[in-house]
């Protein structure tokens, strides 16, 4: 009995401090509508939103007015919400940079590559954490949801710009602007999160 006791005393102490393996989708904000529905609803809500702008400045020609109303009625047969979509579209780039505002989270783990901020040698001890390699390096930064500030005093040997990693710690929400020195001159990049971290180890 008493070696039971002690291997469920074990196992509930490993589940307790497992920690915890987020997604990058995860950092995502819930999905919009018009994000999830179909390519084919999508290019009716844009050509309903062709009609429903000309139909603001001008008045639209008879074929004009039956093609409008066709792909309304057309639509309503597949139950989108034609208003609340158009606004969703409308807000799609800031739905897109949004983070999620009350995350937090401690004893983490995500996977993703390191670019450098604060450098002695090759060892670092504040990095971006981003999800492909290479982002921010010469090409336009991932939206700030995608886009990690790592605060790591220990120091970190950084091996590669395109070597995955594991960053474990604790991450929460929290807007910080960052200057990244390139070859070609400093680039500006917003983070939407934060991560203290514990420990960084190459992706296994």
């Amino acid at each position: 009995m008493r070696l039971l006791l002690c291997l469920f005393t074990a196992l509930t102490s490993t589940f307790s401090f497992a920690q915890q393996t987020i997604t990058w989708e995860s950092l995502r904000p819930q999905q919009t509508q018009y994000q999830t529905i179909s390519p084919s609803d999508k290019a009716l809500i844009a050509e309903i939103y062709v009609y429903s702008t000309a139909k603001q400045s001008r008045t639209l020609s008879p074929m004009e007015l039956r093609g409008y109303q066709q792909r309304l009625e057309l639509a309503e047969s597949r139950g989108l919400n034609v208003d609340e979509l158009l606004t969703q579209r409308a807000a799609g780039q800031q739905q897109a940079n949004s983070v999620i505002a009350d995350l937090n989270v401690d004893d983490m783990k995500l996977a993703g590559y390191l670019v450098p901020l604060e450098m002695s040698g090759l060892v670092g001890t504040q990095f971006i954490l981003v999800p492909t390699a290479g982002a921010c390096i010469h090409t336009p930064p991932p939206p700030m949801n995608q886009t990690i500030l790592v605060d790591f005093p220990e120091g970190y040997e950084l091996q590669s710009l395109y070597t995955a990693v594991w960053v474990k710690g604790d991450i929460k929400a929290g807007t910080v602007d960052m200057s990244v020195a390139l070859s070609d001159g400093n680039q500006t990049v917003q983070s939407g999160y934060v991560v203290s971290a514990d420990e960084i180890e190459v992706y296994q």
